[in-house]
């Protein structure tokens, strides 16, 4: 996030995560690198580019990602 600043200070750089135990832990991380946008993904929001595994069994609902970020923030 830093590096994509310095090359472009209006770039507005969004960063996606996982719903998974810990997630609370990485967005605080990402807030702190003053990412703009940070997306929390449930389990049924995968890529194209993930294997079909990963895409369907991997994650937790955004719902609990979401609290775990959101008291996580609040925390810190």
């Amino acid at each position: 996030i830093f590096d994509l600043k310095q090359v472009n200070p209006n770039a507005l750089v969004s960063v996606k995560l996982v719903s998974e135990p810990g997630v609370g832990t990485i967005a605080t991380g990402v807030a702190k690198a003053y990412a703009d946008l940070i997306t929390i993904s449930g389990y049924d929001g995968g890529t194209a580019a993930s294997p079909l595994t990963s895409v369907k069994y991997a994650g937790s609902p955004w719902e609990l990602g979401l609290a775990e970020t959101q008291q996580a923030l609040v925390a810190n």
